[in-house]
């Protein structure tokens, strides 16, 4: 593990304000694969008729040689899997997302690729309430060989304080 960077204990929740500390990088515990099924799913339900996406022989004829994940899929499982952790219901709606400064795709996804993610603090803050503060981080997307295939900025992404009945890491 590259210094600066760490696993948070109980991650398999998800991470805490306190978690969040500048410069830290913070590994999310969970990957996903995806299949064939999810992005052919998403790319005709969203109307995304290119054959890149759905077409398995007319894409084996292109640069990549198969099926494309769409990437709108991509950027969703990483940021999914780089979510906090779930807080009470009285804090819960204090601590939706509210949008990302950008979104990157930097390197094709294919079906039976594994998603992870991990978070580069970039700056903490205090929040609106007292059991939430504010997270501004880069979350880069990579899969099972470690290349990366997305990167989102977030920019004072509400994250709820870690609860008293919850043990600090």
């Amino acid at each position: 593990m590259a210094p600066g960077t760490r696993v948070i204990a109980g991650a398999d929740t998800g991470w805490w304000f306190e978690d969040a500390v500048p410069g830290v990088v913070i590994r999310h515990a969970h990957g996903r694969t995806l299949d064939d099924s999810e992005h052919v799913w998403l790319a005709w339900v969203t109307h995304n008729v290119s054959d890149v996406h759905g077409d398995r022989h007319a894409a084996a004829q292109g640069a990549f040689g198969e099926p494309l994940v769409l990437g709108a899929l991509t950027a969703a499982i990483v940021i999914g899997l780089a979510e906090p952790a779930v807080p009470p219901p009285s804090v819960a709606a204090a601590t939706r997302a509210t949008g990302w400064r950008s979104i990157r795709l930097t390197g094709p996804v294919v079906a039976g690729d594994t998603l992870v993610a991990e978070s580069r603090i970039e700056v903490v803050r205090e929040g609106p309430r007292a059991d939430v503060g504010l997270v501004t981080r880069t979350i880069t997307g990579l899969d099972q060989t470690g290349r990366v295939v997305a990167v989102v900025d977030e920019v004072d992404r509400p994250v709820a304080r870690r609860p008293a009945r919850i043990g600090a890491p």
